[in-house]
């Protein structure tokens, strides 16, 4: 009988070809609208439920999910083509409008936003210290800096940021959840937790949070507890990737590799872009402790693919393709990519690791890993 997930990577396309939709461009026809990323402009205003409501209270940049004549459905609501701008664009013309309107705060939130979509985090945390000094009661400036900080790595200024957006404003879901997910990046995964748990609070349908709870859970050894969140965030969100993902990665930790395989696979089907899962799913493919599981040419192309993707510049990627050719019964070019792996690794306590499947693979030896005891998972 052909394994549930045999075959299916055919089905997704070419990682490489997911780079062209990341570039940003001026739409000319309805289909090339959806997907993209648009700012607002001043005088804007959304259509939600039949009402017209302010741009600020839509969250930004949003992403067009459907087009009907000049009408842009961005998730919650509609807004007309006129009265937006490409994120590429916004930082120029947000830069027009604070000139012009030097003492207005909303007009540096918006331009940091603009930075912060494309990846210019200083110059963003620069507009939102500039908006914040214009309005001190402003809690989403605040927000907006801490999510930059966080993009930078500056964990404890992030949560400073959004403790004081919580303090402005006690029932900030989003402020909530993101300090969540930056106590978790610090190791202060009981904390993350006690915050998942109030956004739960706030907004039970909240798939994210249940989410961000669960990798948290997992973390403090409590894998059952994990699960249930993991699958109440699935249940609430089936289309949400990285909840199949992580639950798929704690079903392999447990041994349980049918539900694993399942799991990462369905996150990869919502998501052929996400390097993390594809890559444990090669890696299960090819290591996997129970034969029935094991797919050494799915593994090998998957694995390819993944180390063409990051030009053979990630070690974790090359040495998943090195089990996958061993695997597959390619001897040679697994010992070829484990010594290129082994030049790129930089975590010393891995080095041994490596070796040793080194040493496998030159003894003509696949690496499988030891079985899980299912009783004490």
């Amino acid at each position: 009988m052909m394994p549930l997930w045999a075959g299916f990577l055919f089905l997704i396309p070419p990682l490489t070809m997911i780079v062209p939709l990341l570039m940003n461009k001026s739409p000319v026809t309805n289909e090339e609208w959806l997907g993209c990323e648009f700012m607002a402009k001043p005088d804007s205003t959304f259509l939600l439920d039949g009402i017209k409501v302010p741009h600020t209270n839509i969250d930004a940049p949003f992403t067009v999910s459907k087009v009907e004549e000049n009408r842009l459905w961005v998730g919650e609501a509609w807004i007309t083509q006129d009265e937006v701008i490409p994120v590429a664009e916004s930082a120029a013309f947000y830069t027009e409008y604070v000139r012009k309107h030097p003492a207005e705060a909303w007009g540096y939130l918006s331009r940091g936003l603009a930075w912060a979509a494309v990846g210019n985090c200083d110059n963003a945390i620069t507009d939102y210290t500039k908006a914040i000094r214009l309005a001190p009661e402003y809690a989403i400036a605040y927000y907006d800096r801490g999510l930059s900080w966080a993009e930078k790595g500056e964990f404890d200024k992030a949560i400073r940021d959004f403790n004081e957006a919580i303090r402005l404003n006690p029932e900030y879901v989003r402020a909530y959840f993101s300090r969540g997910v930056t106590l978790q990046e610090c190791d202060e995964f009981e904390k993350a937790i006690k915050d998942q748990t109030k956004v739960i609070q706030l907004d039970p349908k909240c798939a994210s949070a249940f989410n961000s709870r669960g990798v948290a859970w997992n973390r403090i050894g409590e894998p059952d507890k994990a699960i249930q969140d993991l699958s109440k965030a699935i249940w609430l969100d089936p289309k949400l990737a990285y909840a199949f993902s992580n639950r798929g990665s704690i079903w392999n930790i447990k041994g349980d590799y049918a539900n694993a395989v399942n799991d990462i696979a369905e996150a990869i089907r919502l998501d052929p872009k996400d390097e993390s899962a594809c890559n444990e799913f090669a890696w299960l493919l090819a290591t996997c402790p129970e034969a029935e599981f094991r797919d050494g040419l799915e593994a090998v192309i998957l694995g390819e693919a993944l180390c063409e993707l990051s030009e053979w510049k990630e070690a974790d990627y090359i040495d998943t393709l090195a089990a996958a050719y061993a695997e597959f019964g390619d001897f040679n070019q697994a010992v070829k990519s484990q010594e290129l792996s082994l030049k790129l690794i930089d975590r010393d306590e891995e080095e041994e690791e490596y070796t040793e499947r080194l040493t496998l693979y030159r003894a003509g030896k696949p690496y499988h890993r030891e079985k899980v005891d299912t009783e004490l998972a």
